[in-house]
């Protein structure tokens, strides 16, 4: 007999058993081989391993860095190109260190001394208003017939401005003399009565009483002729006062009448007013008063006129204060010959109370304070120079300060505090 085929009965074998591997015992598996039993069992696949990717991730590092070096040319070029970067860093410091290093000054900033005229004044503020200023008003009562003028209009010394109905002002007058007149005639023959009344007296033809009755009668008539002879006084005076003339060259300031209005006698007709000479009402504290002093110089602005300076003059003084209030008004006069100005503007200005001439003085906020005391820094071939002064009184208020040692005219002080500008620095002056 022949032996039995092994190899095909191993083939079978395995057939039969579809290809399955012998399986270990499950304590003897690892946590990957249970699991890809289990996926077995369920007809699954097994599960792909994915440590390859890692491996990739640090190939396609290793090439990318790899490039760039090549790229780079090496180390030595790196080196190089760190080193120049480095040196072009440290020139642009050094040169934003010198820019730094000069400062620039405007033209404002600094100030060219010069000797001047050094002021102290006080402050004032007021209103204009005319000097002379008149309002015409009626002599008469009678019927205004013609007003000639009007606000605004110039009137010349002696020009006509108002005139009333003169017939009727004449027509009182005749009428009061007539009656004069026939009581002067009565005087007259009770005069001859008297003196014939006297006479039979004395001769005992007539009663005593008789002489007192008519020396009574003569008395009432000669009182009578005086009060009509001061009604035709006073109509004469009427009728010469029914033309209303302009007493000063001026300007209509306000009218009050029209043509055929009666008015009766104090009645406001015309506002006349003087424009060549203005004041300005102003006051001042009343502890001023012993700086004050009539021809004092005030130097004004008036609104409306920007920064125009107007010269004047302190003209009065008040006697006393206005009460409660502790002020002192002041009177400023100023010449308006022009016409520009007028009443009622408010103009403000300076009474100079003192003042010395070719002195030299800073701004406050020039001066610099250190251990050493007063400086100021003055700008001389283009440096920055510390100048130490003594100073004497203040001027204007405490704005400006007498310098009396350690500056001369001509010399360029920095009047700003300027923080940054220090001794010794560079400067350049900008152009104006």
């Amino acid at each position: 007999m022949c032996p039995p085929d092994r190899t095909r009965a191993k083939s079978s074998t395995m057939a039969e058993t579809g290809n399955r591997p012998q399986s270990k015992p499950e304590w003897a598996m690892s946590a990957r081989e249970k699991d890809a039993a289990r996926r077995a069992e369920q007809g699954l696949p097994p599960k792909k391993s994915k440590r390859w990717i890692g491996w990739l991730a640090v190939l396609l590092a290793l090439g990318a860095g790899g490039g760039w070096f090549v790229q780079s040319g090496g180390l030595a070029d790196y080196r190089a190109e760190r080193a120049a970067a480095e040196a072009e860093a440290l020139a642009e410091e050094e040169a934003r260190a010198a820019r730094a290093a000069i400062v620039q000054i405007a033209p404002y900033e600094v100030l060219e001394l010069r000797p001047r005229r050094l002021t102290e004044t006080l402050k004032i503020t007021g209103s204009l208003a005319p000097v002379r200023q008149l309002q015409l008003a009626s002599e008469v009562s009678a019927q205004v017939t013609d007003v000639t003028l009007r606000p605004g209009d110039k009137a010349a010394l002696g020009q006509t401005l108002v005139t009333f109905d003169s017939e009727t002002l004449q027509s009182a007058l005749d009428q009061a003399q007539a009656t004069a007149e026939a009581t002067r005639v009565q005087l007259v023959q009770s005069e001859a009565d008297l003196a014939r009344t006297e006479n039979l007296v004395e001769r005992g033809l007539q009663a005593v009483n008789t002489l007192e009755r008519a020396r009574s009668s003569l008395d009432q008539l000669r009182a009578t002729l005086t009060a009509q002879e001061t009604l035709v006084a006073n109509a004469r005076r009427a009728l010469d006062k029914a033309v209303v003339e302009a007493p000063f060259d001026g300007v209509i300031a306000t009218r009050s009448v029209e043509p055929g209005q009666i008015v009766g006698a104090g009645a406001p007709l015309l506002t006349l007013v003087d424009m060549s000479s203005l004041e300005v009402e102003a006051t001042a504290p009343v502890a001023f008063a012993p700086e004050l002093a009539r021809g004092q110089a005030v130097d004004l602005t008036v609104e409306g006129f920007g920064d125009r300076r107007f010269k004047g003059e302190v003209a009065r003084l008040a006697p006393v204060a206005i009460e409660g209030s502790r002020m002192l008004p002041v009177y400023v006069a100023l010449d308006n010959a022009g016409g520009e100005l007028r009443g009622g503007m408010f103009a403000s200005g300076r009474i100079e109370l003192e003042a010395r001439e070719g002195g030299l003085a800073v701004p406050e906020a020039a001066l610099r304070y250190d251990v050493e005391g007063a400086h100021v820094v003055v700008i001389a071939e283009g440096k920055a120079e510390r100048r130490a002064i003594e100073t004497g009184r203040t001027w204007e208020g405490g704005a400006l300060i007498e310098v009396t040692i350690g500056l001369a005219p001509g010399d360029l002080v920095v009047i700003e505090p300027l923080p940054e500008l220090e001794p010794g620095d560079t400067v350049r002056l900008l152009p104006e």
